[in-house]
């Protein structure tokens, strides 16, 4: 059974024009699915209404099976973790710890648990050494990890990124692309919206790509990026990493090559070093 389920969903926001026609989707545990498309193609839309902040006009969303229809935001973020792009929208308190703290205080359980998943999730940040700083004080890097700490620490199934790299060096980037991986393992359902397809590419296994409104492909990322013509359609760029890989599959290098290590793992083995 699919973890989130869209079907037959329409919503609009004024009436007669439809922005979502009668789209089904559907988002399994241990995947990692980025959602790409232009400015108003229905990105931010589409992540509202999957965390209830927007209700459709036609169609039902499930989760584990349940319509969300009647359930508030606060429930639904028990199931579903949402990460804004700007990390200060989620930070309100004065320490680290306070803010993992402030997270856990809906849920009925007792010190030493709220303690012990706090001690948790700043282990695995390697956040430990920061828990007395006040999170003004972070780089933007460390505010993001924290954003994303916040609703780990709540222990949802899913997961859904807005922008997570924007802002941020590419240390602070890879160290997050080292955490979704993990995330991943552990088996959660991790949703990706951004703009930086090169990241995408390292953090993803399908793509749902939207353009107007509609769901344009809903693919594997080695379906969606062999084609080039895929991006121009709805009307993305292609980057210098993604032309260096079109030109490489001249060469020989298998359409499944993608990520980073995995290229480099090929010509390794190819060269034998």
């Amino acid at each position: 059974m699919s973890y989130i389920e869209l079907s037959n969903l329409s919503f609009y926001y004024r009436k007669g024009k439809a922005l979502f026609d009668n789209i089904s989707l559907t988002f399994n545990l241990g995947e990692q699915v980025g959602i790409i498309g232009r400015n108003g193609a229905g990105k931010t839309t589409l992540v509202k209404l999957l965390i209830g902040m927007l209700k459709p006009q036609k169609g039902t969303i499930s989760i584990e099976g349940s319509s969300i229809k009647n359930k508030s935001i606060a429930d639904v973020a028990t199931k579903v973790g949402f990460v804004f792009q700007n990390p200060n929208q989620m930070l309100f308190t004065n320490t680290v710890e306070k803010e993992l703290e402030l997270s856990l205080m809906r849920f009925e359980l007792s010190k030493e648990v709220k303690q012990s998943q706090v001690n948790k999730i700043l282990d695995f940040f390697d956040m430990d050494e920061l828990r007395t700083m006040h999170p003004r004080n972070l780089s933007r890097g460390e505010k993001q990890k924290l954003a994303l700490a916040t609703v780990l620490v709540q222990e949802p199934q899913a997961i859904i990124l807005d922008e997570p790299f924007s802002g941020i060096d590419m240390t602070q980037r890879l160290l997050i692309v080292k955490y979704l991986n993990e995330l991943k393992k552990q088996g959660k359902l991790i949703i990706l919206v951004s703009h930086n397809l090169d990241l995408i590419l390292e953090t993803t296994d399908k793509i749902i790509a939207l353009k107007e409104g509609k769901v344009a492909y809903n693919v594997s990322i080695v379906q969606f990026f062999q084609n080039s013509e895929h991006l121009k359609e709805i009307g993305l760029i292609q980057t210098d990493y993604l032309s260096m890989l079109k030109s490489l599959k001249k060469y020989g290098l298998p359409n499944e090559i993608l990520k980073k290590d995995d290229l480099l793992n090929f010509y390794k083995e190819s060269l034998k070093i």
